[in-house]
């Protein structure tokens, strides 16, 4: 999964583990880790920003942090292009 910025965006030491576990829910799916998304936290309220190719892969990254224990709510801030990633 590539990242939008290197610095992580978290409100307090839970969030920034709510981050991180949802970044790893993220990446355990093979379809989402070729995928630019953005994860930031706030008061257990996870925010996805970014891009992915089909609005069935937002639906999954929703599905996905929201399974991960201490998450609240997800906003969904992505796009979607309906093409496939190339693979390289």
């Amino acid at each position: 999964m590539k990242s939008f910025t290197n610095s992580p965006v978290a409100s307090s030491p839970a969030d920034m583990t709510l981050m991180t576990q949802v970044r790893g829910a993220l990446l355990s799916d093979p379809r989402l880790e070729r995928c630019a998304i953005e994860v930031r936290c706030d008061d257990g309220t996870v925010t996805l920003r970014g891009e992915v190719p089909k609005a069935e892969l937002a639906m999954r990254s929703q599905q996905l942090a929201l399974a991960v224990d201490g998450v609240d709510l997800v906003q969904i801030e992505l796009t979607w292009t309906d093409k496939e990633l190339l693979k390289v």
